[in-house]
């Protein structure tokens, strides 16, 4: 993944954002059947939905998954009408103190919920709804930056696609999901991009291209029109890798100094500038030397001022922690190995493990050898001044 210095961010925030909007927009936006607009649901709320209510009225949340949270327990309690009208009310109260991004971000909510209920509304009403949540959607747009633009667009993108032709909206919908596909960098995460070309084939087809159709369903992962509901998520595993538990992705915990590497195999790698600036030190080594060298290599190529890594302190010798050390040790000028004295010990308990065993968990490519083999140059028996 080759990430510029200026992309590096937070990931994490977006992760699980995807499922939770296309269980909220999984019906679309339909005018076939004109029907009676409910009462607002009565009886208490879930224990979940009283408690992100509190969580998200009491200040603005840094976790943007907190509102979309919300949102999807407002929508799967069928309590469309009550959460406009929450996400209305705190935008209101906090609107001050946000950020265009956030702002943007309560927009989305408030037209989640709205396009969630338009099936709700007044056949003779419904259009007027659709074009204010549309509106809402476009303002979500205007003062978004960033990652945040990707969401926004993707949104609005997916929305629009589903609306009737005679909506005008088929131009918009194939502009945002065309910048969505073209700016797949800035998606939290891959996943996103599977509705993108699904929604890009749909509008295609309408528009009675069927080459660009077939591509963009191609593209998406899908096999037909008829699509089965999935559940997409960054988390995966491969015969060959092992398992993954997030994106990919390199995140700058402190400025300049401390570099967290997350998506290159089952652990993270961490990665520290010295106080002197003139070296680098990783902080364990890491479960293969095929992931240790990608996720180093991969900072290197974001942040290229790095000084060398002179280092690997190892914190303990388990599998996921010197299975890379190999490639560490490969490297020039020499890198040195801290570790903890009682290293032979840990080593003889994992050895006893199945290899087998191991492999369908971390991969193919990973080696017992490649742990067993760890010998640190420096060993540590007690806290030191380090």
């Amino acid at each position: 993944m080759n990430v510029s210095r200026r992309n590096l961010s937070v990931h994490g925030p977006w992760v699980g954002l995807l499922s939770l909007l296309l269980l909220v927009l999984v019906h679309g936006v339909q005018f076939a059947h004109a029907q009676p607009e409910p009462q607002p649901q009565s009886g208490a709320p879930s224990p979940e939905l009283a408690y992100l209510k509190q969580v998200n009225r009491w200040r603005p949340p840094t976790d943007p998954q907190l509102h979309f949270l919300l949102m999807s327990q407002f929508a799967n309690a069928g309590r469309h009408l009550e959460g406009i009208a929450f996400f209305e009310d705190v935008l209101k109260r906090f609107g001050p103190q946000l950020s265009d991004n956030q702002k943007a971000q309560y927009l989305l909510a408030i037209a989640s919920l709205r396009a969630g209920h338009a099936n709700d509304v007044f056949l003779l009403k419904r259009i007027g709804w659709v074009r204010d949540t549309m509106a809402l959607l476009d303002d979500a747009k205007r003062l978004s930056t960033g990652r945040q633009m990707f969401v926004s667009r993707w949104m609005s993108g997916v929305v629009r696609a589903q609306l009737p032709a005679f909506l005008s909206q088929g131009d918009t919908a194939l502009a945002d999901l065309q910048w969505c596909a073209d700016h797949a960098a800035l998606a939290p995460h891959r996943g996103w991009l599977r509705e993108v070309h699904a929604k890009l084939a749909d509008v295609h087809r309408a528009r009675g291209d069927s080459a660009q159709a077939a591509r963009h369903l191609a593209l998406s992962g899908y096999t037909t029109e008829s699509r089965p509901a999935l559940f997409t998520t960054p988390f995966g595993i491969h015969a060959s890798a092992g398992g993954t538990f997030a994106p990919q992705a390199i995140r700058e915990v402190v400025k300049d100094s401390v570099y967290v590497l997350s998506g290159y195999e089952f652990t993270e790698y961490y990665f520290i500038v010295s106080a002197d600036r003139r070296e680098l030190i990783a902080i364990d080594a890491g479960t293969r030397p095929d992931s240790a060298r990608a996720a180093h290599e991969a900072l290197k190529a974001a942040v290229p001022s790095l000084p060398p890594l002179t280092t690997v302190l190892v914190t303990h010798a388990h599998w996921d922690h010197v299975g890379g050390h190999s490639y560490f040790r490969g490297l020039n000028p020499a890198v040195r190995f801290i570790g903890r004295n009682n290293y032979q010990d840990e080593l003889a308990i994992g050895a006893m493990a199945d290899p087998a065993g191991l492999r369908r968990f971390f991969g193919e490519r990973f080696r017992l050898e490649d742990v067993l083999s760890y010998k640190p140059d420096v060993t540590v028996d007690r806290a030191t001044p380090w």
